[in-house]
Parts: C-alpha cells; structure tokens; sequence
C-alpha cells in the first residue's frame, strides 16, 4: 500500500510542484488515502483516486457570499485565474491510469462566518488531508475553527439519532413490514444501521467519514471491537423476502446497539422519546398543555393541572 501510494505521489509530482508555484494558491492540500497524516486510517490502492485540494486566494465582496458556493463562484469569475484545472482527469502510472481529482476551493469564501462545514468535510481535511503548502497556516487554522463548529453540533446530533434509533431498530421495520411488505421492513432496518453507526461516532466526538469509510474506520479508530464487528456484520446479512430474518436482523441490531452501551430497554426508549420531544417538539418544552378527553374535550394548561391529571 505504501508503495503504491509512493508512485502515485511521484507520478502526481510535477502537478503538485505546477500548483505550488502559482502565485493565487492559498494553499495545497492532499486528501484521503493519498495522504501522509497521523489519523488517516484510509488505505491506497490501484482502485484509488488521487485526490488534491487546491485554495485559491481570491477576494470576495461580503455581498458576493452566496448558500451555494457555485453561485458565488460565477459573481467571481472574471477574478478567477486562467490555469485552473479541471475537477477530474487521468495521470500514467505503472498499474496503468490514475484518476486525479482537484477539489477547489475559494478561501475567502470558506472563512466566511455563514459557510458551514458538514462533518465528511470536516473530516477530510481535518483528519484525512495533508498540508504542502499552507501560507501562514492560515486554511490550517480554518480548518480547525471549521471543525470544532461542527463537533459542537455533533452533539445535538447524538440524541437526535438516539431518538431516531428507539424507532427504527425495531419498532417502525416491523410495523411496515406488516402494513405494506417483508421488504420495506429490510429497507428501513438497513437505513437503521447507517444510523446507529453514525450514532457511533458522533457519541465519541468522531466527525463521520465519507460513507466509504464509515464502516472500516470504526474498527480501524478502535471505536468496536472485533466481536461487536460481528454483531453488526450480522445485522446487515438479508434475505429480503423473509419476516423471520427480518426479526434475527432487528435482534442482532439491538444486541449490538446493547453491547456498545444504548439501552433499548421498554423503560429507556420511553425515556429518551419523552426527553427528546420535550426539547424539540414542544414549543412550550416541559410546561406543555395536555389534551383531557373529560369531563369535556379540553386543554390543561400546565399551572392548572391537578394530581389526577
């Protein structure tokens, strides 16, 4: 792999010692398996992408910002230099040929307060991606203000998913598997599962990788053990067609959401639920009005609540 990921950094060399020189780049990054950094678990392989990341310093006016970054990359454009590449095209390697991929970026337009980054890009240059070249450490400082943004936001990520999960792990795959088929139970279930793994990383402060790497790198960070590898294993085998597999799937998603520490006990799930509505649902949180069927179909204020109600 070592090797590999050596030939490909000398066949990209002349790209990557092009760009350096260019006077508008900010900064240059290499990204995924291409990449040298302490917390890459991504492994290199004739089947890799070479991918790059090139920041380009160009101005931007305040009011050229733009949700959509195409948008703001079209007010800017005359601004743009001429030699920028295109996203994808092919190098010569030994094995044949590789594809390189240059991901663009304008700096300016990233260090905008109102850009935010989602946790995939957070953990591709945070945890995945190699500096070259880094003026002032300045996009290396971005990514670090960028990425503890996001973490904080992870947390509230955590119980969402948590909710999410006393529903889907077993509850809501069974239920449509009854009302309209065997096979949508498989496929809510399967969605279960990216969930509890994202849920996995969010609860241990980890950003969620690409979705190619989501499920090696939870053993590869430590994050399960091989034991618990095979319970989720377990979990994904599928005969669509079957309730009774449909039930093994759900037991061996619950036991393996038990193992790492969610409890799906009766008591827990009501809890959760009821704590997560609370904070999400109810305008009025903890102090809600009930709706009382007797003596006459009314609300109860909370300061007007009896024992009895």
């Amino acid at each position: 792999m070592e090797s590999l990921r050596m030939q490909a950094r000398a066949a990209a060399g002349g790209l990557l010692d092009a760009l350096k020189s260019m006077p508008e780049v900010q900064a240059l990054y290499v990204l995924s398996s291409s990449a040298v950094a302490p917390r890459n678990v991504t492994r290199f392989s004739t089947d890799s992408d070479f991918d790059l990341a090139v920041i380009l310093d160009v101005a931007i006016k305040e009011d050229e910002w733009r949700s959509r970054p195409a948008d703001t990359y079209a007010l800017v454009r005359d601004r743009l230099p001429a030699w920028i590449p295109e996203f994808s095209f092919h190098l010569p390697v030994p094995w044949g040929r590789m594809e390189v991929n240059v991901h663009q970026l304008l700096f300016q337009y990233e260090a905008d307060p109102r850009t935010t980054w989602n946790s995939d890009k957070c953990d591709a240059y945070g945890n995945k991606g190699e500096p070259l070249f880094d003026r002032e450490e300045a996009f290396g400082v971005l990514i670090s203000h960028k990425s503890r943004e996001q973490l904080q936001r992870l947390e509230g990520e955590t119980y969402r998913l948590h909710n999410r999960l006393t529903w889907d792990v077993r509850e809501i795959p069974l239920r449509m598997a009854r009302r309209v088929g065997v096979p949508t139970g498989h496929f809510v279930l399967s969605r279960a599962l990216d969930e509890v793994v994202d849920w996995m990383y969010a609860r241990s402060g980890q950003m969620l990788p690409n979705m190619k790497w989501k499920l090696y790198s939870l053993s590869a960070l430590g994050l399960i053990s091989s034991e618990q590898e095979n319970l989720l294993i377990e979990a994904q085998q599928c005969d669509p067609l079957s309730m009774v597999d449909l039930e093994r799937r759900c037991e061996a998603l619950t036991e393996f959401c038990r193992v790492v520490g969610m409890d799906l006990s009766p008591g827990a799930i009501e809890a959760v639920r009821k704590a997560y509505q609370q904070a999400t649902h109810h305008l009025l949180g903890q102090e809600a009005a009930i709706f009382a069927t007797l003596p006459s179909p009314q609300f109860l204020p909370f300061g007007e609540r009896d024992g009895s109600s």
